[in-house]
This record gives C-alpha cells, sequence and structure tokens, in this order.
C-alpha cells in the first residue's frame, strides 16, 4: 500500500509540473480556438457588431507611478506622457518618489506643467503605499497603473480606455514588449510565451492579473493595497475579476523597457515577484473561488502550479529515491531526475560565471533560475522574511 501511495505521489506531482507547463498551454489553445468559433457563429446568426464603435467622449485619465531612484528615466518617462496622442487637459500624471536618496524627487519638481503632479516622500515605505497615496489624490475615473522606466506607444492610452465602453469590463492590460538583448538572458523569450497564453486566456474570459508597465481599471473598483504587498498590478486587477467585472487584454496598446543581459540580474525580481505570488495566494482565496470559472481554471493551471512546481519536483523526487530500492525503472526514473536538476544547476552556475550559453541551453538554465526563485521565495514568506524586496534593477 505504501509503494502504491508513493508511485501515486510521485506521478501526480511530476504530472502537474508537466501538465502546466506543457500540456495547459496546448489545452488553452484549443479552449481558446473554440471559445473563438463560438463567438463566430453567434455573430453570423446574429449580425451583430463585433467590436465597439468607435468615437465616443473620452475620459479623463490619471496616470499613476511610484518612482524609487528613478533619476535615470523619470524625465523620459515624463516626457513621453506628456507626447501622447491623448487631450493634454484629459490626462493627470501623478508620480510620487518613494524616499528616493538620487535626484528623482529634484527633477520631478522640475516640471511645470498643471497635468503633472509630483509627490516627493522624504521615507521609503514601499510601492504600495506610494499608490495608496497617489490614487487617494486622483478624482479621474480611469486609473492607469504604470512604471518610472516604461515608455508608451503614442497610441496606448486611447487604445486602452475605448474598452472601457463596455460596462462590464473592469480593467485593460496592455502589452509589454521587451527592448532585445545580446547577453544570456532568457527573459524575453519566456515573456513572448507569456504573452500567447496571456492572449489565449483573455480570449477565454480568464485574463490573469495585468501587466504591471501599462494597465488600467475603472476608479470605483480600486482598493486600497495592504503596505507590504509586492505584486501590486496582479492584485489590483485580479480584485477587480473578484468584484465580477472582465479583465481585458489589449497587445495594441503597448509600452517597452529594456531587457537585462544576464539571468543573475533577474534573479532578485523573480525572488519578489514569488514572494508577492505567494502573498496573493494565501490572502486572497476569492481570487481563486470568488472569480469566473475561466478565470479559475487559468489561475490554478498557469499560477499556482507555476508557483509550487519546484515543491512538486522535490517531493516527486523524494518518492521516486525511496522506490528506487524497489524497482529498476524507479531508480532510472530518479537517476533521470537527479541528472536533469544537476544538469540545469551546472549551467546556471556557469551562466553566472560569464560563460555564454547555446541558445537550447539557455531556456533549461531559465527554468532552473525561474523554480529556485520561487523556492526561495516561498521559504522567504513562510518565514516572513522579506524585508527590502522594493529594490530598484534594471527593470
Amino acid at each position: 500500500m505504501l509503494e502504491t501511495a508513493l508511485i501515486l505521489l510521485a506521478a501526480c506531482c511530476l504530472g502537474a509540473v508537466i501538465y502546466s507547463y506543457a500540456l495547459y498551454p496546448l489545452l488553452l489553445v484549443a479552449v481558446g480556438g473554440l471559445a473563438q468559433g463560438l463567438r463566430d457563429v453567434r455573430y453570423v446568426l446574429g449580425k451583430r457588431e463585433r467590436r465597439n464603435p468607435g468615437g465616443g467622449v473620452l475620459p479623463a485619465v490619471a496616470v499613476v507611478i511610484s518612482a524609487y531612484n528613478e533619476e535615470r528615466h523619470i524625465r523620459s518617462r515624463i516626457d513621453n506622457l506628456l507626447a501622447l496622442d491623448y487631450p493634454r487637459e484629459l490626462l493627470h500624471i501623478y508620480v510620487g518618489s518613494d524616499g528616493s536618496h538620487d535626484r528623482t524627487g529634484e527633477i520631478l519638481a522640475s516640471f511645470g506643467q498643471a497635468t503633472v503632479h509630483a509627490h516627493v516622500f522624504t521615507e521609503n515605505r514601499g510601492k504600495a503605499s506610494v499608490l495608496n497615496d497617489l490614487v487617494a489624490r486622483t478624482h479621474e475615473p480611469i486609473l492607469l497603473f504604470s512604471d518610472a522606466n516604461t515608455l508608451f506607444a503614442k497610441d496606448a492610452v486611447r487604445r486602452l480606455v475605448a474598452h472601457f465602453r463596455t460596462p462590464d469590463v473592469g480593467a485593460v492590460s496592455g502589452e509589454l514588449r521587451l527592448l532585445g538583448s545580446n547577453g544570456d538572458n532568457q527573459d524575453s523569450l519566456y515573456w513572448r510565451v507569456e504573452q500567447v497564453l496571456k492572449f489565449f486566456e483573455a480570449r477565454i474570459g480568464g485574463l490573469l492579473g495585468a501587466n504591471g508597465a501599462i494597465y488600467a481599471i475603472r476608479r470605483e473598483f480600486w482598493i486600497p493595497l495592504a503596505t507590504d504587498t509586492i505584486c501590486d498590478d496582479f492584485c489590483v486587477a485580479m480584485s477587480v475579476a473578484a468584484a465580477g467585472q472582465r479583465l481585458v487584454y489589449e497587445p495594441a496598446a503597448w509600452a517597452e523597457e529594456d531587457t537585462p543581459d544576464a539571468i543573475s540580474e533577474e534573479f532578485h525580481r523573480r525572488v519578489r515577484i514569488g514572494i508577492g505570488n505567494f502573498q496573493a495566494l494565501f490572502r486572497h482565496p476569492e481570487y481563486l473561488f470568488c472569480t469566473s470559472v475561466a478565470t479559475r481554471f487559468a489561475y490554478f493551471s498557469h499560477k499556482v502550479l507555476r508557483w509550487i512546481a519546484p515543491h512538486l519536483m522535490i517531493v516527486a523526487l523524494f518518492a521516486s529515491l525511496i522506490l528506487a530500492s524497489q524497482s529498476r525503472l524507479w531508480l532510472l526514473l530518479a537517476s533521470l531526475q537527479i541528472v536533469a536538476y544537476a544538469g540545469a544547476a551546472l549551467l546556471y552556475a556557469a551562466s553566472l560565471g560569464g560563460v555564454r550559453l547555446p541558445s537550447l541551453l539557455r531556456i533549461p538554465t531559465f527554468l532552473f533560475a525561474l523554480n529556485l526563485a520561487f523556492l526561495l521565495a516561498s521559504w522567504r514568506y513562510a518565514s516572513g522574511n522579506y524585508r527590502g524586496s522594493w529594490k530598484r534593477t534594471r527593470r
């Protein structure tokens, strides 16, 4: 009986990881195609317009940005917003410097435009606190959140707000484009895969969160964040979904920012995001139980299983090692797992040492770094040790 239980445990753990990374994308594309086909049939039979008509009154928009030590980007960021194709009087920019100790506050204070509302906070309290304070100072019906190192396409705001003509749309996420890199970082490849998943999740009505670089919500669905919230973009958008509103993905509303050259530059960011993921999982059960069926399906398959994937692999390995003494097959499976994990670890160590890896080897290297970050993040969340998570990185 113990042997059977261990076999089921190992198989379920490994199966869940394989499902999340390999089978779920295929299933999602199939379900998304079916959903689109049903919409096409309804369109043909109903003779209705597919999209919202253009025109209409443009809403006032508040762009909300929390900045920490962003002297390198803050001027170009605001200049970019001031140059957008959106009526100047309807676009108000709220920027807060979160106790920056560089020239961020000084640069913000130099802007004299009436639509730029700069707030220089002397104490470093964290991004969530700054966002809460800035939103409390806004009055516009649409809140558009972004980052200090991001640049918007000229028509990005118009494309985002167009979706709010539909009453049940509560939030709209744009697309972040990572500028090319000549280094060994595979985050851009992973990001492209994530964009595909996001597109099909939106197609089935199960969009998960939003891209913190460019997303907008209706003001009435804003809920102040807990001051230690890390993944603010995910929590803000998922709270809108939990309120029964639709989340929309608009890839034509795009923004761009740089990709770091090395995986090592991304590791701290991955750990920080991982801690935020576990915060959301345990603090907000409503994301799994109070959202639409499509959202629950995508959330569990795409997010929850990914976050716990390293834990599942460890459990599967230990079960396999116990079974290895009973069966040559499990001895082989346990050996393959050890070789795979050790090989990925060596590749990651080599990348940290400056070795430029072939393209195919960068993928397992990145996945090892990603899962290592999730594993460390879970430990730091469980122990409450995540001070300093609001740290400046190149992204």
